[in-house]
């Protein structure tokens, strides 16, 4: 069980570090509109055009992990804000999800497993929350549900470099058609970039830090029961 608490503690770790990473670089380039006039869907669309992709709907989508691109329907998902905002910021975000439907263009396999692990964290977050609330005062049931949240949050962790390949992607593109009007919204834009892949951790803090609130009164709970025991 040991290993579970370490694997839980070092993903608490990453996880806030890279929550306070994005919270910084989005807070301080939301202030900041485009020049150009380019929105988070016109910018999306731009580079679909010019990588050669056809097929690809873009809308606006609402919840934890509103900002997503699905391969199997060919959608991307932004947030209102993202989808119509002129922000750096936007657009930054934007950019990020486009790579991932130029990732499936080119036949990138691990994009499955990014995928896989974006869909489990999106289906399974209100479930734990749900299930974790009824079963706080049964013990080993608590015990399973830190191993379960835990698996999610290292498999998350693990596929992350799968985000950064696909800002690289969308950069790369972005290089090639210079969308924006001038050198301070590129880098504004691109430093966005580098730390929207952290944009899922949002979602998953919630139930990390929810479920992160139970361990103190667990240990406690067991110290109090063995109290007992060597009473008895």
């Amino acid at each position: 069980m040991l290993i579970f608490f370490l694997l839980f503690a070092l993903a608490l770790m990453v996880t806030l570090y890279g929550r306070s990473k994005y919270r910084l670089i989005y807070d301080e380039e939301i202030k900041n509109l485009s020049p150009s006039g380019l929105t988070g869907e016109k910018l999306a669309r731009r580079i679909l055009d010019e990588a050669g992709i056809e097929g690809v709907e873009i809308v606006k989508s609402v919840g934890l992990f509103a900002d997503f691109y699905d391969p199997s329907r060919k959608r991307l998902s932004l947030a209102p804000q993202h989808f119509a905002g002129s922000t750096y910021s936007a657009l930054g975000v934007a950019a990020h999800e486009v790579g991932h439907a130029i990732q499936q263009k080119a036949g990138y396999h691990p994009l499955k497993w990014r995928i896989t692990a974006v869909k489990a964290s999106m289906y399974l977050t209100l479930p734990v929350v749900v299930i974790g609330t009824i079963m706080t005062l049964m013990t080993k049931a608590v015990f399973l549900l830190i191993i379960s949240w835990t698996l999610l949050l290292v498999y998350n962790l693990f596929t992350m470099p799968i985000e950064l390949d696909a800002s690289e992607r969308s950069k790369k593109i972005l290089r090639a058609i210079k969308p924006f009007a001038n050198y301070d919204e590129r880098v504004g834009v691109e430093k966005m970039m580098r730390v929207a892949p952290a944009a899922y951790i949002e979602g998953l803090f919630t139930t990390l830090s929810w479920v992160g609130s139970l361990i103190p009164s667990l240990l406690s709970s067991d110290d109090s029961q063995d109290e007992n025991k060597e009473q008895k």
